[in-house]
């Protein structure tokens, strides 16, 4: 039973040794690598590896992490959700004569990976599991489900909250969305909506899963009375200074009541390894907002809102050539003379292409964003959602959401010691280029 999840951007060692006597001359180990349930396995191996031991050892050592790397595709189309690979492998030993030594040696357990990685100082073979979100016998064990290090959330009036967890086999986490002050919601009280998540079955698309503070019991208001009462207690926000107001204020049934702490904890645990999370709501400024959403050092889908100016830069490239233009006569005609159209380009481009450089500034955000911009540095795949207005929330315009690589190289880190108060910009780069070259 997987009682936790591995992470394919860190290697992954495995210490195989024949159950039997012999001198070792070879060994050919089946590797599986799949999605889906966990059992049965696919009818065909995804790797064959054939390995010696060094000098007289009977040992091998193998590395799994980057096999399973090559295989796990993230994608991100304003759904949230992530499927983990598993892997399971077998090794048989051979002598000389090509005589198996001993018995099959099998995997001992299932294990699912996801696409994240461990720190230098977690040691060998980081993992997550339920109880413990990054791990291993050499680091302290953090207690929670919760998959992310951002324990303060920014966030627009009108946006839902996501909350991705580790949940392994058997195991249930449960997500709790208050709308009162942290003592309150520590006693209890105020609580707007409790989400469960559960693996019981072992699914590969089980092990990261997403709660949401979306609550569909909410009443949307339907008298100006009923608004004006939501603007007293939520201080949303006003497009317009029209008399009525019914279709411009900032809301939706995610924040009918607005979530200002959430709770994440393994059900059956002691209270003190519940995980608070601190919610932070900000207006719309003269800056149109963007949701960056990338995959964070656990594998899961993170999302970090940038508030502050937007600037846009495109670069072209191509290269130039210079040509002949004179025309040559033919005929003896006095009219046929050497001539060339000064109406022509003697330096010819071709090869034009054009890439977008976007620069976004976070605003105002705390000093303990400093870790989630961190690990967006060190993300492998990015994503910027453009922000919706109520109007067009209220025709259902599709989600604009553009892959980009990060240009920015260095995290110049600040703290409300020396500079007061924090800003960053990040350079992002169209992941595409503008002229469409898809062959």
């Amino acid at each position: 039973m997987s009682t936790q999840v591995n992470l394919s951007r860190s290697p992954y060692y495995v210490k195989i040794v024949p159950d039997a006597t012999g001198t070792v001359n070879s060994s050919t180990t089946q590797v599986w690598i799949y999605t889906g349930t966990q059992t049965p396995l696919p009818a065909q191996p995804t790797y064959t590896l054939v390995k010696k031991p060094i000098g007289t050892s009977n040992v091998i050592v193998l590395e799994f992490a980057q096999l399973v790397n090559d295989y796990i595709k993230t994608s991100y189309d304003g759904t949230y959700s992530t499927n983990t690979y598993w892997l399971y492998w077998s090794t048989n030993f051979f002598d000389s004569s090509g005589v198996q030594i001993g018995s099959t040696i099998n995997a001992d357990d299932y294990y699912p990976f996801s696409k994240g990685y461990g720190f230098f100082n977690e040691g060998i073979n980081p993992y997550m599991s339920s109880d413990t979100v990054i791990t291993n016998p050499n680091s302290a064990q953090i207690p929670s489900g919760y998959a992310s290090d951002n324990y303060f959330i920014n966030v627009p009036q009108s946006e839902p909250i996501q909350i991705p967890s580790v949940v392994t086999i058997l195991d249930s986490i449960e997500v709790k969305y208050y709308t009162g002050s942290y003592e309150e919601a520590l006693a209890g009280q105020k609580l707007m909506k409790t989400e469960t998540l559960s693996n019981a079955n072992g699914d590969s698309d089980k092990f990261i899963q997403y709660s949401t503070n979306a609550n569909p019991t909410a009443n949307i208001p339907q008298s100006e009375s009923q608004w004006d009462n939501l603007i007293g207690i939520w201080d949303a926000e006003i497009e317009n200074n029209t008399d009525s107001p019914t279709r411009s204020v900032f809301w939706c049934p995610y924040n009918e009541n607005p979530t200002t702490w959430i709770s994440v904890a393994k059900v059956g645990q002691s209270s003190f390894s519940t995980q608070w999370i601190k919610v932070n709501y900000l207006r719309k400024d003269k800056f149109e907002p963007y949701k960056v959403t990338f995959i964070n050092r656990y594998g899961a889908l993170e999302n970090f809102w940038m508030m502050g100016s937007k600037k846009e830069v495109l670069s072209v490239t191509g290269d130039t050539f210079m040509r002949n233009l004179i025309n040559i006569p033919t005929s003896e005609l006095a009219s046929d003379t050497v001539n060339y159209n000064t109406d022509a380009h003697q330096f010819v481009t071709f090869g034009e292409q054009g890439k977008t450089e976007i620069k976004l500034t976070t605003g105002w955000i705390e000093e303990e964003n400093n870790e989630v911009l961190k690990q967006l540095f060190l993300s492998q795949k990015i994503w910027l959602t453009d922000y919706q207005t109520n109007e067009q929330r209220i025709n259902t315009a599709p989600f604009i959401i553009e892959p980009v690589i990060l240009k920015s190289k260095n995290l110049n880190y600040k703290t409300h010691l020396q500079e007061k108060v924090i800003n960053y910009e990040v350079n992002f780069q169209y992941a595409y280029a503008e002229i469409n070259q898809v062959y």
